[in-house]
Order: C-alpha cells, then sequence, then structure tokens
C-alpha cells in the first residue's frame, strides 16, 4: 500500500509530538516551582514565578525529549545578598538544597550555570536556572565559571519563534520538530537553539512555504537541507530574537548534504513503497513504513530492532566508529580508508568496530546494530539488526562472510538516554566459500 506525500508527513509529525511526556514535564515543573517558592518567599504551594524556555517553551520539542530548560524568577529584594565572585555558587547550592528536601532521592547539582534535578523514571532532567529579572523583559543568570552574573533573553526568542509560526501557517514549528528528528536518526550534535534558529532563518529568506500544506512538505525540507548544507562553516550564530551567540557544537553540512540527496531520492520515488524507507533514512522511524505485495509475501524474517523502541534518543554528544580489517596474513586496515581509497571490502575478513572518539563523560553504555542487506542475506535468512552489547568493552567482533551492504551502528547510552550514535556502511563484494552467521 502506497501512501501520499501529505500522509507521510502527517504520520511522521503525529508520531513526534511530546504526547503525554508534556503533563509529567508540567506536574514536576510546578512541584519544583512549589519548593522554590517555599524557601525564597516562604509561600507554600505557589507555582508562579516560572518560565519554561529552551525547546519545550519555544514549542518545537519533540518525543524523547531528555533536557528541560525553566527559569525561576528570584524575588528581587534578594539580589543585593547575591553580589560578589561567591554570589553565584551561594545562590546554586541555596536552590540545590531547597530541592534536595523536596527530592531526597533525586540526584540534584550544580552544573556552573544551572541546577540538574535527574529524574531517573521519567529518564529526563530539569535544569533549573535561577535568575533576577530586568526591566526589559531578560534576566540575569549566575555563572560560577566566570564568578559573575551573565544576560539571558529567552522571552524575546519564544516571541520570535512564535511570530515566524504564525507567519508560515505553523510550518516554523514543523520544520524545527522535523530538523530535530533528523539530527536524532542520524546523530547530529545540534542544540535546540540552534536548529531553531536556522529554521528561522530559513523562513527569513523565502517564503515559498509560508502557506504550504503536508503536500509540499517534501520540497521544503528538501530545500531546508540544501539550505543548510550550503552554510558557510562558522563558530556561532545569532540566535532568532535575542540575537545572543549560540554556538556550533559540531558541523553540521556533511549530513545534511547526505539528508539532502535521499530528500531528492525520496520525492523521486514517489508513489512507492521505496520512498517511505529514504524518507526514514531522513528522519528516522516516526516515518511510518509502506508494505508492498512482495514485503508480504516474503521468506525471511523481518529481525530488525530499533533503539527508539528501547531508549528515548536525544542526540547532545558526537561519537565516532571505525572497523579494523584483519586477515591472517595481512597488514590490519581501517575500513573508513579503504571506502575513501576505493578498496572493496572482500569476505572472510576479521572486523573489530571500534569507538574512535566519544565526546561523552564515563560512565556510559554503548550498544550495537549489525544489518545485513540484500539479496543474500534474505535468502539466508540472516538480515539480524537486533540490538546487542559490546563483544567486549567498547569493541564489537565480527567477520565479513556474504555479499551486500550491511550496516553497523553504534549508540551511546546515557542515563537511560541515548545521547550520541553513528553508523557506517560495511559493503562486502563477494561471497565466501565458508558457512558462518556473520555480516
Amino acid at each position: 500500500m502506497t501512501m501520499k506525500t501529505s500522509e507521510i508527513f502527517e504520520t511522521l509529525l503525529e508520531n513526534l509530538k511530546v504526547g503525554e511526556t508534556a503533563t509529567t514535564v508540567a506536574s514536576r515543573r510546578d512541584e519544583i516551582t512549589k519548593a522554590l517558592n517555599k524557601d525564597f518567599r516562604d509561600k507554600d504551594g505557589c507555582t508562579d514565578y516560572k518560565l519554561m524556555v529552551g525547546s519545550f517553551g519555544r514549542h518545537t520539542a519533540i518525543k524523547g525529549l531528555s533536557d528541560l530548560d525553566m527559569i525561576f524568577i528570584l524575588p528581587p529584594g534578594t539580589r543585593s545578598s547575591y553580589d560578589g565572585d561567591t554570589g553565584p555558587r551561594r545562590i546554586l547550592e541555596r536552590v540545590r538544597d531547597a530541592l534536595k528536601a523536596r527530592y531526597k532521592n533525586t540526584e540534584i547539582r550544580v552544573d556552573q550555570c544551572v541546577v540538574r534535578v535527574r529524574f531517573t523514571s521519567n529518564a529526563f532532567k530539569f535544569e533549573v536556572q535561577p535568575a533576577f529579572e530586568n526591566a526589559d523583559g531578560s534576566f540575569d543568570y549566575p555563572d560560577t565559571k566566570a564568578e559573575g552574573w551573565k544576560v539571558t533573553k529567552p522571552r524575546e526568542e519564544i516571541a520570535a519563534t512564535k511570530e515566524c509560526n504564525d507567519r508560515t501557517s505553523t510550518n516554523m514549528r514543523h520544520l524545527a520538530r522535523m530538523a530535530r528528528a533528523w539530527k536524532n536518526a542520524n546523530g547530529v550534535n545540534m542544540g535546540g537553539l540552534l536548529i531553531d534558529t536556522l529554521v528561522y532563518n530559513f523562513f527569513d529568506q523565502t517564503d515559498d512555504y509560508d502557506a504550504a500544506g503536508t503536500g509540499s512538505f517534501d520540497l521544503m525540507v528538501r530545500d531546508f537541507f540544501e539550505f543548510l548544507k550550503d552554510q558557510p562553516e562558522q563558530e556561532y550564530y545569532l540566535a532568532l530574537g535575542s540575537r545572543q551567540r549560540v554556538h556550533v557544537k559540531t558541523k553540521f553540512q556533511p549530513r545534511a548534504k547526505k539528508a539532502y540527496n535521499r530528500c531528492i531520492e525520496a520525492i523521486a520515488e514517489e508513489g512507492k513503497t521505496s520512498a517511505n524507507k529514504k524518507w526514514r533514512e531522513v528522519f528516522g522511524t516516526s516515518v511510518p513504513l509502506a508494505k508492498s505485495a512482495s514485503e508480504s509475501s516474503r521468506s525471511f524474517r523481518d529481525t530488525e530492532e530499533f533503539i527508539e523502541d528501547k531508549f528515548p534518543v536525544d542526540v547532545s554528544e558526537t561519537v565516532s566508529i571505525d572497523c579494523e580489517v584483519t586477515q591472517a596474513g595481512w597488514r590490519p586496515t581501517w575500513l573508513r580508508a579503504m571506502r575513501r581509497g576505493g578498496i572493496l571490502l572482500k569476505a572472510d575478513k576479521s572486523l573489530k568496530f571500534v569507538v574512535t572518539s566519544c565526546s561523552v563523560g564515563e560512565p556510559y553504555t554503548l550498544k550495537w546494530k549489525v544489518l545485513n542487506r540484500g539479496p543474500e542475506a534474505e535468502r539466508r535468512d540472516a538480515i539480524r539488526g537486533q540490538i546487542v552489547d559490546s563483544s567486549k568493552r567498547g569493541v564489537r567482533i565480527e567477520h565479513s562472510d556474504f555479499r551486500g551492504e550491511h550496516v553497523v551502528e553504534c549508540y551511546v547510552v546515557k542515563d537511560g538516554v541515548v545521547v550520541a550514535r553513528d553508523r557506517i556502511n560495511v559493503p562486502v563484494s563477494n561471497t565466501s566459500v565458508k558457512a558462518a552467521n556473520a555480516l
């Protein structure tokens, strides 16, 4: 059964909704605010003096979000008590202690500008930023590293998001959510404010999609990724609304180029079941699959598992993997270097997949997926694709066996959330004469 473009994107957006999490977030937010108002204002049950900021506050968050940013507005009369170099740390420690009194069994700690409250049962954490409100609506917040107070302007960012969203018939928030799905599905380490700023900048330079419906979203996302891939490399952008600096963590242009190419392929295959698979490569498992007649009568088992079904995915770090290829009597070679040099990977090789770099601080857990593709994998009923552990610490050992475009993915799980992922294509050019359950 094929799907129309509008159906694909309507289902995608429906699947990206924060959903029931919003109710839990609101409840936790109010409980945090009550605890702080009791300490700072001696008011019981008061839920005023708060502001949700970040992606949740701008209404661009998606399912799986793990970090929630909120500002607790401090009583202006206490400002003078927290002057001086020690003021920022003292105010953060007071917030920490007030929340520890409320949440005795929850991990709560000071982290430079915020107090982190990690709710393990919900797999998300609040970053509570105490701040004094200024006359212009901006906030002064504490920074223990700078031993002083800095300015943030989240209300201007929220207002700019709303203005752009209203002007574009809600397409600004639609595109911002799809951009988050792309970064989570493809391991692109981009902050939410940077994503929203780039989406804002995209709509600022074109009005082609200001009134577009979901039937035109294929063209809209194609043009957005073209806009992204053509961005000059720079260290920061000026955030929408506030015009404050928002830093670029890693280069996003190469993966935006891949997404752009997948969009072109998906558009060319419109009306075919293969189009859904192309869109899945861009946006992940929130894109619905379309079943073809041949798939319903296939002779192999579909054993592929998806990390999104096991953990929330909220990419905020970077991991890179490679594969050391060895064979008795031959010098070890790295797979990425082989591919760059146009050297084909043959059967009967030992494959050691390793993490070559990772920005995630210990402790964390690695998970892997080895997916076999192609007619030979299907004939053997050996597509695999289950989520598995490392063979030994930080390493996954495999063996090249039969022809096909195989894929290996690595996931970094921290505090119950996938915070980084990478994949490597493993094209095997021939089939081994040996019989083995391997790549």
